[in-house]
């Protein structure tokens, strides 16, 4: 019974390595191909987050402009985080 139970051990460790070492290199690219960098168009206070790889629009002024071009897609609005001081009165 004993040597079941190590042999067990030893398959459930050897699997899990080899599942780890795939976990490593599933959603790599594939050699040759470039990863692209998020883009951020524009230099206003407020953004549009146009993708979950973090492209920005930042082309508007207020945070009430971009929203109102944001809800019809679905997207959300924030603070161009390219901008030190978003908002703030001197």
């Amino acid at each position: 019974m004993k040597t079941l139970a190590t042999f067990t051990a030893i398959a459930t460790l050897v699997a899990g390595v080899s599942f780890a070492q795939a976990q490593g290199t599933m959603g790599s690219p594939s050699p040759g191909t470039t990863m692209q960098k998020s883009q951020t168009i524009g230099n206003s206070p407020f953004c549009i987050n146009m993708s979950a790889s973090g492209g920005l629009n930042c082309k508007y002024a207020s945070m009430a402009a971009c929203e109102k071009d944001a809800k019809p897609q679905n997207l959300n609005c924030l603070p161009n985080p390219n901008k030190s001081t978003t908002g703030s009165r001197q």
